[in-house]
């Protein structure tokens, strides 16, 4: 078992859809849609996530710039930087890298971004818009996962769905996606870890993801026979990337399965280019 789900396909598909688009409005009016970067300090995870947005972005077309601030900017100043990208009509979006340093609010960083320039999909009232299945602009990993199944036929309709992980830019807004689709889903956080009921949730689900943050969390004895798998985690153990799966030995198990990397990560990085070209018709009334 243990069909290997290929990320890096699925988001080269994405950015050739992009490319063309980019190129058709270079042509027509010689306009390039613009992502900025906007980062604080030098972590090292956000420096290789930055890396791989603006190979992206010379995949797609899409113009890219890092705005660099120190680590000990105050928050005030982040906020003035990103109203001075709100009111540049040369800029179509803007990504906030995370983790930003503790005493910066992220929430109240994101909220100051113009919606119509939010490349991540995260600002409150983009959100909100999932809600009410009026979303264009999606967060990037959620959206990742969602086109993940789509692009491999998995249907979604009253699917038992299992959500490890319940933050705000990856478990609580797919779970909504997910019941945009009808599917019967469960988020497993914290306090289920604690009650110790994570296993009997993810034994029943038909498709499992996870997003906690643990390297290996998820063994083979806690999902059912030919579930769907799909990893987001991320984790740097000794200089090599592994997920939150125990990928050998869940494999073993599942009928289809994200790698780390190249699985969820690729497609993230895709979706937000697919988001900015997404921002500048919304801006623009074009495409």
């Amino acid at each position: 078992m243990g069909g290997l789900i290929d990320g890096r396909k699925i988001a080269n598909e994405i950015q050739r859809s992009v490319r063309e688009k980019c190129l058709a409005l270079k042509a027509a009016d010689g306009k390039t849609p613009m992502l900025i970067s906007l980062t604080v300090g030098n972590g090292k995870d956000s420096e290789i996530y930055v890396k791989a947005q603006e190979q992206a972005a010379l995949a797609t077309g899409i113009d890219f710039d890092v705005c660099k601030l120190e680590n000990d900017v105050s928050q005030s100043t982040i906020l003035d930087k990103i109203q001075a990208l709100n009111m540049d009509d040369a800029v179509t979006a803007v990504i906030v890298q995370h983790p930003l340093p503790t005493k910066i609010d992220h929430h109240v960083v994101i909220s100051s971004l113009t919606p119509e320039k939010d490349a991540e999909g995260i600002h409150p009232s983009n959100l909100g818009k999932i809600f009410r299945r009026e979303a264009d602009i999606l967060p990037c990993t959620p959206g990742a996962v969602m086109k993940i199944l789509n692009a491999n036929n998995v249907g979604l309709f009253g699917k038992e769905v299992v959500i490890i992980g319940h933050s705000p830019i990856v478990g609580k807004p797919l779970s909504l996606m997910m019941l945009n689709e009808t599917a019967t889903t469960t988020v497993c956080h914290i306090g289920t870890a604690q009650k110790g009921d994570i296993k009997s949730h993810t034994s029943r689900a038909d498709i499992l993801v996870v997003a906690v943050g643990k390297p290996a969390f998820v063994k083979s004895d806690w999902i059912k026979e030919g579930a769907v798998v799909v990893d987001v985690g991320i984790n740097n153990i000794e200089g090599k990337i592994v997920g939150d799966v125990d990928f050998d030995d869940v494999k073993k198990r599942a009928s289809l399965i994200t790698p780390v990397p190249g699985g969820v990560g690729p497609v993230t990085v895709s979706i937000l280019m697919r988001n900015v070209l997404r921002a500048y018709k919304a801006q623009h009334d074009e495409l």
